[in-house]
């Protein structure tokens, strides 16, 4: 019997349900959740029972990996410690989840702009970005004139209020450390050109 993580009452959850609901029509086989954790890993898993999911960890981030492991048992989750920015994925994905990653990339020594080319470089037809939007380290007009001058869609945009606001101390944003608290989600479903 799998076991997944309780996300019901999670804002994600919520969030994730209202942009995955435009897939309805759509066979969802195969998903990379780039940049992975246990809410976003079980929250795939519930609302696509017929799928695999790829949940990609920095190498060495246990407190990423170990949540995967202990907190869901599915022969459908398969995790894959990778460093994102260096790693070329050849596998093709139906769907591409990017679920509060983007700001993290300073974490790792990774720059923004790298780490979304490279996951918009993932073979994937479907892909979900999903942050914060207060996180300065997010560059939400880079990424809507990216998806625009690549050929992208936006199927959806969705702005989600967080019903509990974490602060964040001391970020470092470029050269600077700023705090901030996540007021607010950003979500996107993006579809890729038929022609990439």
């Amino acid at each position: 019997m799998e076991k997944l993580y309780n996300t019901k009452n999670s804002i994600h959850d919520k969030a994730l349900k209202t942009l995955i609901k435009k897939l309805k029509n759509v066979q969802v086989k195969k998903i990379i959740d780039a940049g992975s954790g246990k809410t976003s890993a079980s929250i795939m898993l519930k609302y696509f029972p017929t799928a695999t999911v790829d949940a990609v960890v920095y190498p060495g981030d246990n407190r990423k990996k170990n949540p995967l492991l202990t907190a869901i048992g599915s022969d459908r989750l398969n995790v894959i410690e990778a460093d994102i920015c260096s790693c070329c994925f050849r596998k093709k994905y139906d769907l591409c989840l990017i679920h509060m990653t983007l700001g993290e990339a300073h974490h790792f020594g990774n720059h923004f702009s790298d780490l979304f080319h490279q996951l918009m470089d993932i073979k994937a037809k479907y892909f979900i970005i999903y942050d914060i939007l207060e996180d300065p380290n997010v560059h939400y007009r880079y990424i809507e004139q990216y998806l625009k001058e690549k050929g992208f869609k936006i199927l959806k945009k969705k702005k989600f209020k967080n019903p509990n606001p974490e602060h964040y101390p001391k970020v470092k944003a470029d050269k600077y450390k700023l705090e901030f608290d996540s007021k607010h989600y950003v979500g996107y479903l993006v579809s890729r050109s038929e022609d990439k």
